[in-house]
């Protein structure tokens, strides 16, 4: 049996019957095919137990992952409050599913038990040939910095060049136990992870920001933790300032939509132009800048500038990278999965169902689209088919696509 696909999205009021509506009709598009695997995006308004518990009505005791979200994707359709499900199903592939909690404590030790519990389960379905690992999925919540932490941890195991996609959700409901779920258990503090696999199993993945450089490059001279204190000759403020303005106190203007569109971007490879985002989350009066994720001294970074038309132009290009296997094969995705920063719906506005649109036009009727809106995201820069290693984002649309090869 080929691998299936269904899909269901509710917006039901109550979670429950969210749940319950949403995999009716996942499992009306499903098939007759039983699920194997749900995964569900879910709006952090609902109480994410309820929402699994009324998935699990209707499809049983099948291994369900349920992940908050601040909008989700199906199709052609973005909807802010919604609840998404997806059903997988078939014998050509296989797949492990595990949740590591507590991850704030040591994010690269959870890195490697998720990692290793990930292999032990599936190990037991394929008898431990790695050959057959083809993506993990990840998605954690937003309570650490140390994002890369986790990455390298889990890279450690898997491989330094092993596509890993996903990202760090929302944690802005006290509706919710948990920002996440597998199988009813999560916390605030989690990380989950999903592992496919499969001889004939077709993985691509595209990632691209869009964001333009507008300063010069400064290089990182004091750091600590996820607080940029001095650049090279200047302080991070002052560089700001420079750009923007020396009479814009960041201390105290509405600094969201100014860090959305003016990130700092850090230098991925020397001489080229191609940038890591980072967002400020708060200017500090002395100067400094707090960012959500942990820097590196000697880094070189840049202020960037984003425009609607470089977020689109990116947002294609991701998805040229992710098509390039399928196009090797011959063949077509069953699922494409997007993954896309929650500062590109912002700033794009309505013209984030142009993105949309054009991603359902490049593909048959056919394949799935299923996709939502992170705070960041994990992927390789360019594309998985260049091997390059999975890093954290800010700001990045994210595209992977998943098939089979022909029979």
């Amino acid at each position: 049996m080929a691998l299936r696909i269904g899909t269901g999205l509710s917006s039901e009021t109550n979670a429950y019957f969210a749940g319950k509506n949403a995999s009716l009709k996942a499992l009306e598009s499903l098939g007759v095919d039983v699920p194997e695997l749900g995964i569900a995006f879910s709006h952090y308004e609902y109480p994410i137990l309820q929402i699994n518990d009324g998935i699990k009505t209707s499809i049983g005791e099948r291994n369900l992952v349920v992940i908050n979200s601040e909008g989700n994707i199906l199709n052609e359709t973005s909807k802010k409050r919604s609840l998404l499900l997806t059903l997988l199903s078939g014998h050509s592939y296989y797949h492990a599913a595990s949740l590591v909690k507590n991850i704030s404590s040591n994010p690269y030790i959870s890195g490697h038990h998720l990692a290793w519990e990930l292999l032990d389960i599936l190990g037991g379905k394929t008898g431990g040939k790695e050959s057959l690992r083809k993506l993990a999925i990840v998605f954690a919540s937003n309570s650490f910095y140390q994002k890369s932490e986790l990455l390298r941890g889990l890279q450690e195991v898997l491989g330094i060049r092993f596509p890993i996609t996903g990202g760090i959700i929302s944690t802005d409901s006290s509706l919710n136990p948990g920002a996440l779920t597998f199988n009813r258990e999560g916390s605030a503090d989690s990380v989950v992870g999903i592992l496919l696999a499969g001889e004939n199993l077709v993985i691509g993945v595209g990632c691209y920001h869009g964001w333009i450089p507008l300063g010069l490059p400064k290089k990182v001279k004091k750091i600590d933790k996820n607080r940029l204190q001095d650049l090279d000759d200047m302080t991070p403020l002052k560089y700001y300032m420079k750009y923007l303005g020396k009479h814009l106190d960041l201390t105290k203007e509405d600094i969201a939509s100014i860090s959305t569109i003016h990130p700092l971007g850090i230098e991925i490879e020397k001489g080229k132009e191609d940038y890591l985002l980072r967002f400020p989350r708060s200017f500090e009066p002395g100067g400094s800048i707090l960012f959500d994720s942990q820097m590196l001294e000697n880094q070189h970074v840049r202020l960037l500038m984003g425009t609607r038309k470089e977020l689109l132009a990116a947002s294609k290009k991701a998805l040229r990278e992710a098509l390039k296997p399928f196009e090797a094969e011959q063949t077509i995705p069953n699922l494409i999965i997007i993954t896309s920063a929650i500062e590109r719906k912002e700033i794009l506005g309505i013209d984030i169902n142009n993105e949309i649109s054009y991603i359902r036009s490049r593909v048959p009727d056919t394949t799935k689209i299923i996709g939502l809106y992170t705070h960041g995201q994990f992927s390789p820069y360019g594309g998985s088919s260049s091997l390059t290693p999975s890093l954290y984002h800010n700001g990045a649309i994210t595209i992977t696509a998943v098939g089979m090869k022909k029979a």
